[in-house]
């Protein structure tokens, strides 16, 4: 079955566009040596897995590479060469008499395509020896099954006759490259597609598992539980210096109200949250110290929701219609993950408190799924302390000193600090009023 991911969540958690300082989740992870590698992360990326034995298998491939003492030396220009010369149109013939006048045609008077055979075929030669030493040097006991299939589709594929005739060549000269332009462009080219394609991949997982031991990511655990997410040491690719947080949901308590004031760090833990559970479905390390979890069938995110101008639609409205959407979700696909940030902001107090009351209290009664919600309405949390299924989280901050102290923090309680009027004075905005 399909992970169910929107454009509003791929936007929020910064999947694949920019945020303001250029970043994306996509560039961190983009660490391939190849474009086809990078090809290969953005299609892992793109395509959120909910067959948990799939995401192990990529897992385990990932984690295997990532700590193998040698490598492949992938040779990124080289690479780039040869798919140009793989996409020329005039296909090599079979017959002797046409492969015989081109090369003599070649080595009297080398045109563009002569150059392109004379220079990609020894490339592409040497990568596909490489890449079969490499296969056979790994250990078939201790290889993911993931890593066992590639060895197995690159050695039916190098027992093929044109690879043969590549590996009995001792000599390396303009005739013996003009003749297997026959194998690799004619005869052999989806065998060759097998052999770029499995380094590309490699590439890749190799990447990855080096980006995770660097960084000090982890794979997550997936367990067998109906919902179930433990995250410990929780935080955001995109920050240096982060502050790490714990973040827990079962099924005993399935919905975290969220609440800290302004700039405190709610967003960015939700986006990360997010992030976390997202990865984790793509088979990939996330930014935690330890990660558990069930699989899920989706993730929906509202963070920054904008109005619909060109509907004429309201703030309040989108939201109405954001909720609206995500609830049907719920009721489909039942267990899903869901990120509210600042519920129904865009209304008055009252219409916003009794609106968030009406639905967080629907979802805190639901026997599936797993949500997130923050809000400046604390008073919400008195109508919800009654129900067992409802964890309270905030964001603290230190004023002892009259300045505001952001820890970030993840506390147990609800906060009631407000610091706007704070930070609106701060900024010069009221002396600058009375100034007038």
């Amino acid at each position: 079955m399909e992970f169910k991911i929107d454009e509003q969540t791929l936007n929020d958690l910064e999947l694949f566009n920019q945020a303001l300082d250029g970043k994306s989740i996509f560039s961190c992870f983009n660490t391939a040596c190849s474009d086809g590698g990078k090809a290969c992360i953005r299609k892992m990326l793109e395509s959120p897995l909910t067959d948990v034995n799939k995401i192990r298998e990529r897992a385990e491939a990932i984690r295997y590479l990532g700590q193998l003492p040698f490598f492949l030396d992938i040779r990124r220009e080289e690479l780039s060469f040869i798919e140009v010369y793989l996409q020329q149109e005039d296909v090599p013939q079979r017959s002797m008499y046409h492969l015989t006048s081109r090369a003599v045609k070649g080595w009297l008077k080398p045109d563009n395509d002569c150059y392109l055979r004379q220079r990609a075929v020894p490339y592409l030669g040497r990568l596909i020896r490489e890449l079969g030493t490499f296969m056979d040097e790994l250990s078939v006991g201790k290889v993911p099954e993931m890593i066992r299939d590639m060895q197995q589709r690159v050695k039916e594929t190098l027992a093929r006759e044109g690879m043969q005739y590549l590996m009995s060549q001792k000599k390396d000269s303009f005739w013996t490259r003009e003749s297997l332009d026959l194998y690799f462009r004619g005869r052999e080219l989806d065998g060759v597609r097998v052999i770029l394609d499995t380094l590309y991949m490699l590439d890749s997982l190799r990447s990855l598992g080096t980006m995770a031991k660097d960084e000090g990511l982890t794979f997550p655990i997936f367990t067998g539980s109906e919902r179930r997410v433990r995250i410990e040491g929780l935080y955001h690719l995109f920050l240096e210096n982060p502050v790490k947080n714990d973040v827990l949901f079962d099924d005993r308590q399935h919905l975290c109200f969220l609440t800290g004031p302004n700039m405190a760090g709610k967003s960015t833990c939700m986006k990360a949250f997010g992030v976390a559970v997202y990865l984790a479905h793509c088979g990939l390390p996330v930014p935690a110290a330890r990660m558990e979890l069930s699989v899920f069938k989706g993730l929906f995110t509202t963070i920054n929701l904008s109005d619909n101008l060109s509907l004429g639609y309201s703030h309040y409205y989108n939201e109405v219609a954001r909720v609206k959407y995500i609830v049907e979700q719920v009721r489909d696909l039942q267990n899903v993950v869901v990120v509210f940030d600042e519920l129904f902001r865009g209304t008055n107090v009252k219409d916003a408190y009794d609106a968030s009351c009406a639905v967080i209290g629907g979802l805190a009664r639901l026997k599936y799924g797993v949500f997130m919600i923050s809000t400046h309405i604390v008073e919400v949390a008195e109508f919800l302390k009654p129900f067992p299924s409802v964890c309270f989280r905030f964001f603290e901050i230190d004023m002892t000193t009259g300045e505001p102290r952001y820890t970030y923090c993840l506390r147990e309680g609800v906060s009631d600090e407000r610091i706007g009027m704070y930070i609106l004075k701060k900024a010069g905005v009221v002396d600058l009023i009375e100034a007038l």
